[in-house]
């Protein structure tokens, strides 16, 4: 988080009791002013308000007011086509979905499944593999920018059908396929998932920052370094009465430098149905219940602010009545910004204490100091807060409200009841971290505060928060690791019911059954650790069970689609670098019931049925969860490799085969020995793999049709070798096809 010092008070009396040297610390005020001493709150603008607005927010040099003119024209691209009829396949019984914070409300991610085709988009990046034809081997580069389509049953023939040259976060909603690739949205029809149909395509026109999927509707966030407006965004006008303005208490600041687009899509046509705009920084949350949409606005911590109101309310204190009124007079000065009013009031003070001997001074800044840190305790809600924007799904209706701190990620917002809870630390800078404070607050419909629980674990910052119902579930950690239990049944009272002390953190909360929750987090030596929570006892809960792993990081600590959990089967599994680990979670025990290995990091799993899918970006492994054997491995490299198999040479073919030691495979090929062509091969090292049947099958046509050779070829060993198939006559030198094989015999 990044916070302007601006000389904050404990700077300034620090300086003027070292001969009140300024070094040029303070700066004008990065705030957006209003003479605003009540709470936050967004409004609609209109032309001038919106250039006083830009004109006021810091590093306006940066920013160009657009008031004439539209920006950011870009169209949707509608491809309507008469699709194919579904394709049948297996059915699943049941299969995982992607683990999100609100039940029916999806988010985007790198897999998403039917249950019968799995849709994955792994990370891009290049591979160089190699091609073998005319008895070379040549280097190849391939950037795997694509979207995978696999067909998932049965699992033993699992298979990649087809690929769509983009990637990125996707989204799977009946027949459609969203993929959000980088700059772009696009929708396939999936309908026939070996023939994907692009439906439409629009430019994001901005950074990709958030989304949800809910009820046939893409709720989509972006960003753009810029403000402006109005704004054409799609073919749908953003007028200033859409453009809405954050009004900041003056007790805190924010450097807003960007404009944030928030709309609906109707995913089926494409169509932009209602689009809203707003100005922000990049710290912010986005939360999203099945009725609002929550936005927020870091407000970070004005102690300039703070200090002077300190002196407006207590100069008579320590000053003579001729010195304090001209401190309250600068103070009360519209002219200045609070920089300025700083440089002035240190002007005032030079000059006033230089009227002490050296003790007095030293006394009377002592007791300047130490009342102010009392002063500072009792408004230290007022030091940091968070502003919070409420866009009604259906009729984009706006609210707006402020709780105090800062939030941790979307897991700090719940709706319930119509309430909204949110937790927040207060003070999570290095200067505050002996200050620090964790609260929870419960607003109402209209955002206005009903209800709070203050000061909880001082010294300490939130890492983790779940919400269940009329629970709360807060971790905080500082040398230790406690659990709160908040009881919110009574919105307006909320109460601490118990707290668990114990070693490390948890970074993310993950509700089961039974009153249960799993902690995916870090024990004090910085290790992995999985804890089992039992909170049936609100009052004293427990930590039953605990694993810890030779682990430093997982992706699913700061990353919750990267946690799967089966609740049949009562698995975890959880991936730490290139392994897949598979836990069995039931009677308040812990166990390992696999350790799947990739060759690269493990970004995400899934289930259908009784098997476990785990995916890295070379490899998909399929795992039985009744044996814990591996069904099956799909190596995307092959699929590359195969698919592009002729690019160099109609008569040449490089394909890849993985098999395992013991296993046998047959390699066909079409061949008409009566033209004197025969097909001849060659292995360098057989002790890795060898031919153990060789047969010739003529077609049923005429004589001199030809037909199919077969061999049959088994693994030996470990190791990967190359076999090579030449048609040519025995007489040439040349052929006139190649046929290269890489196994790879694991």
């Amino acid at each position: 988080m990044k916070w302007k010092m601006g000389a904050p008070a404990l700077i300034l009396t620090s300086i003027l009791i070292y001969s009140i040297v300024f070094c040029g610390c303070v700066e004008d005020n990065k705030i957006t002013k209003n003479n605003n001493s009540a709470g936050f709150k967004v409004v609609p603008s209109d032309e001038a308000t919106f250039k006083e607005f830009v004109s006021k927010s810091s590093n306006n040099n940066h920013y160009n007011v657009y008031t004439d003119k539209y920006r950011g024209e870009f169209l949707a691209v509608n491809k309507m086509e008469t699709l194919d009829a579904s394709v049948g396949s297996n059915y699943a019984e049941r299969y995982s979905e992607t683990n999100v914070q609100v039940k029916g409300v999806d988010e985007a991610d790198i897999v998403k499944t039917d249950g019968n085709y799995i849709y994955f988009s792994p990370e891009s990046y290049a591979i160089k593999y190699y091609d073998y034809y005319g008895g070379g081997k040549y280097p190849s580069y391939y950037t795997t920018k694509k979207t995978y389509i696999i067909d998932a049953l049965p699992p033993e023939s699992a298979e990649i059908i087809k690929d769509i040259s983009n990637n990125g976060e996707l989204y799977q909603y009946n027949d459609n396929l969203v993929i959000i690739d980088n700059n772009k949205l696009l929708n396939y029809n999936v309908s026939n998932p070996k023939n994907p149909k692009l439906m439409w395509e629009m430019d994001l026109n901005g950074s990709y920052v958030d989304s949800r999927v809910y009820n046939g509707k893409l709720y989509l966030i972006v960003s753009k370094y810029d403000i402006y407006c109005p704004i054409i965004w799609n073919g749908v006008k953003i007028n200033y009465n859409k453009y809405y303005i954050p009004i900041v208490p003056d007790t805190v600041s924010s450097d807003f430098d960007r404009t944030y687009i928030i709309s609906s899509i109707d995913i089926n046509s494409g169509k932009v149905d209602n689009a809203i705009a707003t100005s922000g920084t990049y710290d912010t949350t986005i939360y999203m219940s099945k009725n609002n949409i929550y936005f927020t606005y870091h407000l970070m911590p004005n102690e300039n602010k703070l200090f002077i109101n300190f002196l407006k309310e207590n100069s008579n204190k320590y000053f003579q009545d001729d010195t304090a009124n001209l401190i309250n007079k600068v103070i009360d000065s519209e002219l200045f910004g609070d920089g300025a009013k700083y440089v002035e009031i240190r002007t005032i003070l030079e000059a006033y204490f230089k009227t002490f001997p050296s003790e007095e001074r030293m006394n009377l800044m002592n007791k300047i100091n130490n009342d102010y840190e009392i002063y500072l305790e009792e408004h230290w809600e007022e030091l940091e807060k968070t502003g919070i924007m409420k866009i009604n799904i259906n009729t984009y209706e706006i609210k707006s409200g402020s709780v105090s701190g800062n939030l941790i990620n979307q897991f700090a917002m719940d709706e319930y009841n119509n309430n909204l809870r949110v937790a927040t630390t207060i003070g999570n800078y290095w200067k505050f971290r002996n200050k620090m404070t964790n609260n929870l607050y419960v607003l109402d419909d209209e955002l206005n505060t009903i209800g709070k629980l203050t000061n909880l674990e001082k010294g300490e910052r939130i890492y983790a928060v779940r919400f269940m119902g009329d629970k709360a579930y807060i971790i905080t950690y500082k040398e230790t690791d406690p659990l709160l239990v908040i009881d919110l049944k009574d919105a307006k009272n909320p109460k601490l019911l118990g707290e668990l002390k114990i070693p490390g953190y948890s970074t993310y909360l993950h509700p089961i059954e039974n009153n249960m929750i799993i902690g995916i987090g870090k024990d004090d030596d910085r290790k992995l650790k999985i804890s089992l929570f039992d909170v049936g006892d609100y009052n004293n809960p427990k930590e039953v069970d605990k694993y810890k792993l030779p682990e430093y990081w997982s992706s699913a600590l700061y990353n919750h689609h990267a946690f799967l959990w089966d609740k049949d089967k009562k698995i975890m599994v959880l991936p730490v670098g290139a392994h897949a680990y598979m836990f069995k979670i039931d009677d308040n025990n812990i166990i390992m019931k696999k350790d799947d290995t990739h060759k690269t990091n493990v970004l995400r799993s899934l289930y259908i049925n009784d098997c476990i899918y785990t995916f890295s970006n070379d490899e998909i492994h399929i795992i039985d969860e009744n044996n814990w054997k591996t069904i099956k491995i799909i190596y995307l490299m092959d699929y590359i490799q195969n698919s592009n198999s002729n690019h160099n040479s109609e008569e040449n073919t490089s394909l890849v085969k993985h098999i395992k030691v013991g296993e046998k495979f047959n390699i066909s090929l079409k061949g008409n020995p009566t033209t004197g062509y025969m097909w001849n091969y060659t292995i360098d090292n057989n002790d890795i793999i060898r031919i153990v049947g060789d047969n010739y099958i003529a077609n049923g046509g005429a004589p001199g049709s030809g037909g199919i050779r077969s061999w049959e070829i088994e693994g030996l060993k470990k190791g990967e070798e190359a076999l090579i198939f030449k048609y040519k006559r025995a007489w040439e030198n040349g052929s006139i096809k190649t046929v290269v094989y890489k196994i790879y015999v694991e």
